[in-house]
């Protein structure tokens, strides 16, 4: 039996036609729209976080 999960969840709503381009990309991709929407915020917060580093290092 598996406990649920403590993690933070996150409800979105988008447009109509985003979440039908997201449906197609993640078919390709084997995947389900969840799935690849955390993928695409991992890696937008990973690029934020480098971005942030960079400046850091710049002002210091």
């Amino acid at each position: 039996m598996t406990m649920p999960s403590k993690k933070p969840q996150l409800t979105i709503r988008i447009e109509e036609d985003e979440y039908l381009y997201l449906q197609e990309w993640a078919q390709e991709e084997f995947m389900t729209p969840p799935q690849l929407a955390k993928i695409l915020l991992k890696k937008a917060i990973a690029s934020k976080k480098k971005e942030k580093e960079g400046n850091k290092r710049e002002t210091a």
